[in-house]
């Protein structure tokens, strides 16, 4: 790993720890998650060396996708217990922006992400893999607006290879998997058959959250805690329906028994609408055989609508250029700073924008700056004629963040 300067770390767990990193060869900065035997990935030895090629085996079948996190290289020191996978960059976690952003995601901003998200879900799993983890710290938003999903290290395939090359079915899984306010009811009753609609149940958590400014949809405390939750706020008639649920291991827990009253879900999001409830009832849908797959829900008709704002930037946003959408509107009355403000907002959900209205100069700094951005170029320029123009307190208003 000589090729790699490590700059800082960003983020750490049970399984090892991730750096920012500079490529040395070509300048590129990357992202290199250091893995060590024990925590999630088994002793030194085959149990670490077999994690280790799972995930690298998910991370390559998902190559070459704008929605999944790009593997560059990967190296295992099986002997030192120690083994390192480098990524693409893809910049700061969904759950960081939102702790930072503090409100609730506009019914358009939530679409796009969603659009990304189930994207990237559909592609993984079209290439035989399960995610298994997917929360907002496990999403990446770029310095683009572009959506990524990364983290495989509970990835799995859905098929076996074996050292000579034939497939064949995988082992029963495991039911022990995805953080517990995004874990899907069949992996709470013990489950050990289900497939990609435990990825897409956490979507849909995810996609609440959003809509909610951050607050997680089923904060359980314990795996009995989280099912209350879930049945308190969509109802039991599912799981009563469910056939498949009475083998289960913990079907006959007193939890999935208990008098529930009706569903409510639908009123915690009284603003969205309804197409966009009927994407979120879909992924939160308690039975796993009525779940929308992620192919599905792209389908549904709230995707046929576009944030007028966002509109070019169906797969990997672009800022429209010289922000025309807010120049445009002046003339009738819009307030440049205020539509341009907005745009970026929306295209890059970043903390809004403040810029002095009374100081033209400024707006149009901004929008000069915008236009740069919506081009793809690099702000090293506008970077050093901002900070000849405003003081450090405006510069963190006005700069995205993360340029």
């Amino acid at each position: 790993m000589e090729d790699y300067e490590r700059l800082v770390k960003i983020g750490e767990g049970a399984s090892g720890v991730v750096y920012k990193a500079r490529d040395r060869r070509t300048g590129e900065t990357v992202a290199i998650k250091r893995l060590r035997a024990g925590g999630g990935n088994g002793e030194p030895g085959k149990a670490f060396e077999a994690a280790f090629r799972r995930e690298v085996r998910c991370l390559d079948a998902c190559r070459g996708h704008p929605s999944l996190v790009a593997l560059r290289a990967a190296h295992l020191d099986a002997r030192g217990g120690e083994a390192f996978i480098v990524m693409g960059y893809a910049g700061r976690s969904l759950a960081e922006v939102m702790r930072e952003d503090g409100r609730p995601f506009t019914e358009p901003e939530a679409r796009r992400v969603m659009r990304a998200l189930l994207d990237g879900a559909a592609a993984l799993h079209a290439r035989g893999v399960l995610h298994r983890d997917i929360k907002p710290a496990n999403v990446l938003l770029d310095a683009r607006g572009g959506v990524r999903i990364c983290d495989f290290g509970l990835s799995r395939p859905t098929t076996a290879v074996s050292s000579s090359g034939t497939t064949s079915s995988p082992s029963p899984l495991t039911p022990g998997v995805a953080t517990l306010w995004y874990r899907a009811p069949e992996l709470i009753l013990g489950s050990r058959d289900y497939d990609a609609g435990v990825d897409t149940w956490a979507l849909g958590c995810v996609m609440a959250e959003l809509l909610s400014g951050g607050a997680p949809l089923f904060p359980g405390r314990s795996e009995m805690d989280q099912l209350n939750r879930v049945l308190d706020t969509l109802g039991a008639q599912d799981v009563a329906s469910w056939r498949g649920s009475a083998s289960l291991p913990r079907a006959g827990n007193a939890l999935c028994h208990r008098p529930r009253p009706p569903a409510r879900l639908l009123g915690m999001f009284p603003a969205l609408s309804d197409a966009g409830f009927r994407v979120l009832a879909g992924l939160l849908e308690c039975r796993p055989d009525r779940r929308l797959t992620a192919a599905d829900a792209l389908r549904c008709p709230w995707f046929d609508a576009e944030d007028p704002i966002a509109a070019a930037a169906a797969d990997q946003p672009r800022a429209p250029s010289s922000c025309s959408a807010g120049f445009s509107a002046a003339a009738g009355g819009v307030t440049v700073h205020g539509v341009a403000a907005e745009a970026m907002s929306r295209q890059c959900r970043v903390r809004k924008p403040v810029v002095p209205q009374e100081d033209e100069g400024k707006v149009l700094l901004v929008r000069w700056v915008w236009d740069l951005y919506g081009r793809g170029q690099l702000l090293d320029a506008a970077d050093t004629r901002l900070r000849g123009e405003f003081d450090a307190a405006e510069m963190e208003r006005v700069l995205v963040v993360g340029l």
